[in-house]
């Protein structure tokens, strides 16, 4: 049997499709202390005063369980050359603690090597939505260390970006 595609998910899908994200790898210590991570490009920022961010995560994340409050994590936001990071993350047969370079921070969050730059957070609270796991974060630190970060974008990958008008 076919199942036929709600015509209003089929729009949603292809219109979210156009809007360009930012490719973040969230990486934390599980209840027991092994590394884990995911890739994510539903980061938002929440409010600058009081740093503060959202990420969501879907209803069949396997880390979704670690998602507590309390729970400290690392947002690494990837740069344009980490591509098999991404992909890594998101869909690796192998361990990827055992293919990407990264070294724990001061808690023992892993921080990815080589990123654009990287957010320590701390889970505030979790609220689910559609299913759909609703992330909200205090910003405890961070660092920058490139601008070039990688871009997804109709379904594909963008390292080099180029402005199509002036800084404002």
């Amino acid at each position: 049997m076919i199942e036929s595609i709600d015509p209003l998910e089929e729009t949603a899908r292809a219109v979210m499709a156009r809007v360009a994200a930012s490719v973040e790898v969230v990486t934390m210590r599980d209840a027991d202390g092994n590394p884990r991570g995911m890739t994510v490009s539903s980061l938002t920022p929440v409010s600058a005063e009081s740093p503060t961010l959202l990420v969501c995560i879907g209803p069949a994340a396997s880390m979704r369980p670690s998602f507590v409050t309390g729970q400290a994590f690392c947002v690494n936001v990837l740069a344009s050359d980490q591509v098999d990071q991404s992909v890594g993350f998101a869909f690796g047969t192998e361990d990827p603690f055992e293919v990407f370079d990264w070294s724990p921070a001061a808690d023992g969050t892993p921080i990815l090597a080589g990123t654009a730059a990287h957010l320590m957070c701390e889970i505030d609270r979790v609220v689910v939505y559609n299913e759909t796991a609703v992330v909200l974060a205090r910003v405890t630190g961070g660092d920058v260390s490139k601008d070039e970060t990688l871009v997804y974008w109709m379904q594909s990958y963008y390292g080099d970006l180029v402005p199509t008008a002036q800084e404002v």
